[in-house]
């Protein structure tokens, strides 16, 4: 940056020719490559793993080749991307930016060594780390990296996806993908738990795994597979409240921005992170079926002030992303204007 507020050349550069690759549909990706104005390259290859890496790695070379990029964003999952676009960005000279979800930061739920330390390798080998919390900083920055708490945008929904009519009186969204991490069963099962006017809609793809519970579905739970974007947002809108749980310490759930953004009453899980960050509108569980029907109940009972709540939370997470986000491109135009050396008054 420039004394009279004006970027140096290589900044402008960066402003201009930054990307952003991923391997996988996600709303993230989408949200923040629009907000920090680079543009969006997915490649989302449903083939065995050999033949979706293979092609993966062909389709990001052909990009990174024609687009020339001054600045590089890369989504961590997955590995081989990110360890693809770090050596890229050594190679050339461009600093590389890793975005690490979760699944990124503790590949295989850390339970694999070799995962750790490749992790940790690009860690230090980005210029920087993108991370939802401030939690998943401190563990990036111990592990020599420089961290970035970035949370998911709010997302914006637009004129997409109207209400619609759903069976129950009052209906609750539970926002799954039917994952190791979400307990899916003990939301089933506090569906047993109540009276038959509140349905309880759950999303993603079973897989029969509701069978688990080693017992008929409730009358009072409907599984709706996949949904289009425009009909989960209609949904989204048309429910009462909305469930997002993991068994996670440090995730921050995707589903609760959701429900954020639609102003809806929202129960997810008692972790710490999420307390901080959910700090309105919003009821915690302890992920038991029992505490679930006692939280929706709850949410049920006085929805109108926890939407009044998680209205003002809307409106104060917008305002921080907008601070987080100014912060975070000026430190990006430091680091391309030291990387290129262009950016030093003369």
């Amino acid at each position: 940056m420039r004394k009279d507020g004006t970027l140096a050349p290589a900044a402008e550069e960066a402003d201009r020719k930054k990307i952003w690759i991923t391997w996988e549909t996600q709303r993230r990706n989408e949200s923040m490559s629009r907000r920090l104005n680079a543009r969006l390259y997915r490649f989302d290859i449903k083939r065995n793993r050999l033949m979706r890496y293979g092609i993966s790695l062909w389709k990001t070379l052909r990009v990174l080749v024609r687009e020339k990029p001054a600045l590089l964003f890369v989504q961590n999952p997955s590995l081989v991307l990110s360890l693809f676009g770090v050596s890229y960005g050594r190679l050339f000279g461009i600093p590389v930016v890793m975005d690490a979800h979760n699944a990124g930061v503790f590949p295989f739920e850390g339970q694999k060594g070799w995962a750790n330390r490749l992790t940790h390798y690009l860690f230090r080998g980005a210029a920087f780390t993108i991370v939802s919390n401030d939690h998943l900083s401190d563990y990036v920055r111990q592990r020599g990296g420089r961290p970035v708490t970035l949370p998911d945008p709010l997302p914006e929904f637009g004129g997409q996806g109207g209400k619609r009519s759903l069976r129950g009186r009052v209906n609750v969204l539970f926002i799954c993908s039917w994952a190791a991490d979400e307990p899916y069963l003990e939301v089933i099962r506090a569906a047993e738990l109540l009276k038959g006017d509140i349905t309880i809609h759950i999303t993603g793809k079973s897989r029969g795994k509701e069978g688990r519970t080693g017992r008929a579905l409730p009358g009072n739970v409907v599984l709706t597979g996949y949904l289009s974007e425009e009909e989960f947002v209609g949904m989204l809108h048309s429910c009462d409240v909305v469930i997002d749980l993991t068994t996670r310490e440090d995730c921050l759930v995707c589903g609760a921005y959701e429900a954020t953004a639609a102003e809806k009453p929202l129960i997810v899980s008692d972790t710490k992170v999420l307390r901080e960050f959910f700090c309105k509108g919003t009821l915690y569980t302890d992920n038991t079926h029992t505490n679930l029907a006692e939280k929706i109940r709850e949410a049920v009972r006085n929805r109108e002030r926890l939407q009044q709540e998680i209205r003002e939370l809307k409106r104060e997470q917008l305002a921080d992303w907008e601070d987080r986000r100014r912060e975070f491109e000026r430190l990006l135009r430091e680091k391309v204007e030291k990387k290129t050396g262009r950016g030093r008054e003369r």
